[in-house]
C-alpha cells in the first residue's frame, strides 16, 4: 500500500483512559473490553466523546505491551477506579492513514519511520493509533481505517 504521509500540529486533548501492560496477543480482547468500559463510564457521567478513540503505545517489549486506551472528551473528567482522566499534550506528529487489517499496520509504521529519517526528524514520544471505524460484523478487516501518528522533533544536525 502507498502511504500519504503528512506532518501537523495536534492540540492538547483531554481524555478518559485505561492503561495496562498486557501480552500482545491479548490486545484485541483488551481493546474490546476497555473501550466498552470507557464508553459506559462516559454514558453514566453524561459526557459525550469528542473525537475518534485512540491507543497510545507507551512501550513494546518482552514483558508485553504498555497500552493506554483513550477516548477524547471536551474537558477533563473526574477519574474513577481504573479510569483516568488527563490531558494528552499537543505535539508535532507525522501521520498516515492505513486502510486494511490491523495485522498489516506494520507497513504504515515502516513507511512513517522511513519518512522521519529522510526528512531529518526524530521520534519524540509514544506512537498513537486513531481508529476511524470500529470492527464489527458490518465492517470487514479490509475496510478498517486507522491513522498512525508518531510525535516528532527536528533532528539535531552535527556542526561541520
Amino acid at each position: 500500500m502507498a502511504y500519504d504521509i503528512t506532518s501537523r500540529e495536534i492540540p492538547d486533548q483531554p481524555i478518559v483512559s485505561i492503561r495496562e501492560r498486557i501480552d500482545q496477543a491479548e490486545l484485541p480482547i483488551f481493546f474490546g473490553r476497555v473501550f466498552g468500559e470507557l464508553y459506559g463510564q462516559l454514558g453514566r457521567l453524561g459526557i459525550a466523546p469528542d473525537g475518534e478513540p485512540f491507543v497510545i503505545y507507551h512501550a513494546f517489549g518482552p514483558g508485553g505491551v504498555d497500552a493506554e486506551v483513550c477516548v477524547p472528551i471536551a474537558t477533563v473528567a473526574v477519574p474513577s477506579d481504573r479510569i483516568d482522566s488527563r490531558v494528552v499534550p499537543g505535539a508535532t506528529v507525522v501521520e498516515t492513514l492505513h486502510v486494511g487489517p490491523y495485522d498489516e499496520l506494520g507497513e504504515a509504521y515502516s513507511a512513517l519511520m522511513g519518512w522521519i529519517g529522510q526528512h531529518h526528524f526524530e521520534t519524540a514520544g509514544p506512537v498513537r493509533e486513531r481508529y476511524l471505524n470500529e470492527p464489527g460484523p458490518d465492517v470487514p478487516p479490509a475496510a478498517y481505517r486507522t491513522i498512525v501518528q508518531m510525535p516528532v522533533v527536528q533532528a539535531a544536525v552535527a556542526a561541520r
